[in-house]
Formats: C-alpha cells, structure tokens, sequence
C-alpha cells in the first residue's frame, strides 16, 4: 500500500507542478518579462529575455496585467485586468505596431507584463476559453432551442446543470488554489479568486459535446465518427486553453475529466426519463424548484468569497427556467409527440431558413438582454431594501441572501424567456420554427 500512495503522491506532485502550465504557455509564445528568465518544468530557464532584446520589443506584444486588490488581501496573485497603455488598444490587449514599448512599472507589485509572440495562438485558445463562459451558453443554447432542436437541448441542459453543480461544489470542499504565478501568467483575471480542482471548464468542455453526441446520434442519421470528431476536438480545445491562459493544472484537468466521466456514467441514462417527468408531471414546477433550492442551500460554505456560488446559482437558475418554460409549452399544448418517429435526416438549411433564424436569434436575445437587465437591477435593489444593505455598495453584491437569489431569479426568468417567452412572440409574428411542436 505504501509503494502505491507513493506512487500516487509522485504522479499528483508532477501533475500539479505550476512549471508544466508555464512551459506550455511559453511553448505557444506567452513568456513573463518582469524577471530574466521564464519557468520551465525542471526549474531551468526555458527563454532568456536579456536586457537589450527588451528594449526592442515592440509594444504590439505587450499587455500589462494588473493586480486587484482582493486578491493582494488573500495572498493570490493574480486576479487582474488586461491593460495597455496605448489610445489604441480598446478593442484589443495588444497595441499598435510600430511603437516603442513605454514605461510601465514592471517592478510594481500589483502588476505583471507578458510578452505574446503569437496573436492566433491568443484569439485561438481564448475562444476554447470561451467555450465554457456565460456568453457562449447565453447564445449556443437558445440556437438550439429556437433553431434546431428543443428535445435535446432540454436534455443536455439537465446534463449541463448537475455536473456544473457538482464541480463546483467540489472546488469549494477540496479548495486547492489556481497554479502558482509566478512561474505561471494567469491571462484571465476574473476567476482568480476563486480555487481550481476539479476544472470545470474541462468538465462543461466534455459534458456538452459529448451530451450531444448521446442524444442526437439515435435521433438523426450522420456518420457517428464525424460526431466523435467534434466532440474530442471540441473537448481538447477548452482543456488545452486552460493551460494556455494560466488557470488550472494539468492535474485540475485530469480530475475534471474523470470526475465528469463518472457522472455521466450515471446522469445519462436517466435523462429521458428526468425530461419526461419535468415535461408532463403536474406538480415538476414545485419539485424543480424545491429541489434546486434545496441544492443551493446545502451548496458547502467556504472561508473566503469565491464567483464559485454566485456561477452555481446561475445555472441552477437557467436550468430551472427551462423546466418550467418546457413544463408550460407541454401543458398548453405548444409541443407533443413527434408523428413520425427518429432517427430523422438532416435538413440542411437554405435562404429563407437561415434568415427566419437569423432573424429569431435577434428578436430572441434582445428578449434576453432585457430581461436580465430588469430583474438584476429589480431583485439587487429589492433584496438589499429587504436585508438592509446599501445597494451602491459593491460588497452588498457579495452578501450571501443577496447575491445568490439575485442571480437565482434573474436567471430562472432568462431560462424561462427563452423557452416560452420567445417561441411565444416568433409565434406571433409567424415565424416560428416548424418542426418545434413535435419535440418532446
């Protein structure tokens, strides 16, 4: 037994050793130039940066990440905004050519600069990195709903829900902090703060595709290798841009992929009937709800505040407003059975399809905006009255019963918007999705 902790002891040292995350980043041309030399995995120098080629650099490559000063009072180092210091550079962290670079005070402590040699490696994994936001899933779900197929997005999404719920929960019980900086450059400041094992990027990165793949496979005929294709590419982009931006260990990674493995495992065999009874059940409504607060509730507390618990609370918010949109369609009889029964065959889209799409997916998000601009500024400024916090003060929005409904609501309406509320108005202005009524 002592021969296989050991061994597991040394593989989880290797694996978590910040030096694999910087020499990856230095690999595709991201390299710290506040000190001589950038890490690499034995400790060695992997670039040298001397004195006079600094002086030659031109400040297109150059953005200035500065330090925010929660993280200062928590001992992290980098929970930071990208910079720059030209005019030019509002639309994008790298600045105009031709430019000597300026002073900045690399030698401040709440600061760090970053040379990036290559512009398409940035742009390319930081769309992986954006494969796992709010901003993808705000748009990539309602396509699939307004636009392809509700059926599966229903199910994929209960996917989505109890495996975010569940990694993210376990980041707060493990608690093991974002690798090491210095020798790693965290590029996105945002998540700092909050802790790193398991990856939850790498987990929503396999549980979507791979989601899809399981539930359209027996539904539509295509080539299943062609699926698998997309799925592991699309899997290996969001793991391998967690290197690259600095955010999570190789093992943060490994563990994501196991731990999502696993759920899966036992999640996707129930998921038509978990879709069958929020559809047709008429009391769903009640239970959905008692159950996601339920979770929200014994969510485990931590120390310090981390995004982990607010983000929960947004997803178990949209799942929510997707059950009760989807319960309200299937109870006003909006969608039924399907006549003929799958696997279907893909049609692909022409002129007229993609402009009626085009112009749902306008009217649709419009209704998104909106409606997240109303009830987050509508429930912040009733739960703040109700608790007596001051609604001007930023901490207010971390306060636990003011932050978590707060996000729980506005996001229970957007899910809700986007499966009733938008069908709705394509409905009235005819020009709804045909085949959306058979879609149960």
């Amino acid at each position: 037994m002592s021969r296989k902790y050991l061994r597991l002891d040394k593989f989880s040292n290797y694996f978590k050793d910040p030096f694999l995350v910087s020499g990856f980043q230095n690999y595709f041309g991201v390299y710290r130039i506040d000190s001589a030399t950038n890490g690499s995995v034995n400790g060695t120098a992997n670039s040298s940066i001397k004195q006079n080629e600094k002086s030659k650099l031109r400040l297109n490559n150059i953005i200035t990440i500065k330090y925010a000063s929660d993280c200062v009072n928590y001992g992290l180092h980098q929970r930071k905004t990208v910079s720059s210091d030209s005019e030019n550079s509002k639309s994008s962290p790298f600045t105009s050519d031709g430019e000597e670079q300026s002073d900045v005070d690399s030698d401040s402590e709440n600061s760090v600069q970053c040379r990036i040699d290559s512009k398409f490696w940035y742009y390319f994994f930081s769309f992986g990195a954006g494969l796992g936001y709010e901003m993808f899933y705000a748009s990539f779900f309602p396509f699939w709903i307004w636009n392809i197929d509700g059926a599966v997005c229903r199910r994929v999404i209960n996917v989505w829900v109890l495996i975010m719920y569940v990694g993210q929960a376990m980041k707060d019980i493990i608690c093991w902090p974002r690798p090491a900086a210095p020798p790693v450059i965290h590029l996105e400041p945002h998540y700092v703060v909050e802790y790193g094992m398991p990856s939850t990027h790498a987990m929503v990165g396999a549980a979507v595709p791979f989601s899809f793949l399981y539930f359209t496979y027996n539904r539509y005929e295509y080539p299943f290798i062609v699926g698998l294709l997309i799925a592991s590419y699309w899997c290996g982009l969001v793991c391998c841009s967690r290197l690259y931006m600095g955010m999570h260990t190789v093992l943060d990674i490994i563990g994501g992929l196991i731990l999502v493995a696993v759920l899966m495992t036992i999640i996707l065999p129930f998921s038509d009937m978990i879709d069958h009874f929020q559809l047709t059940d008429p009391y769903s409504p009640l239970i959905t709800i008692a159950v996601m607060l339920l979770l929200q509730i014994i969510y485990p507390k931590t120390e310090r505040w981390t995004p982990a618990r607010g983000d929960t609370a947004v997803i178990m918010g949209t799942g929510t407003g997707f059950a009760l949109g989807s319960w309200l369609n299937y109870r006003l009889g909006v969608i039924r059975g399907p006549a003929i029964p799958p696997p279907y065959n893909i049609l692909w889209p022409g002129y007229r399809v993609f402009g009626l799409a085009l112009l749902r997916a306008i009217i649709g998000i419009s209704c998104i905006v909106a409606t997240r601009a109303f009830f987050n500024s509508v429930t912040y400024a009733v739960l703040c009255f109700f608790m007596k916090e001051d609604r001007r003060d930023l901490k207010s929005k971390r306060k636990l019963l003011v932050e978590i409904p707060s996000k729980f609501i506005t996001y229970c309406a957007i899910g809700f918007v986007i499966t009733y509320v938008s069908p709705f108005v394509f409905r009235l202005l005819y020009i709804e999705r045909e085949t959306m009524f058979t879609e149960v």
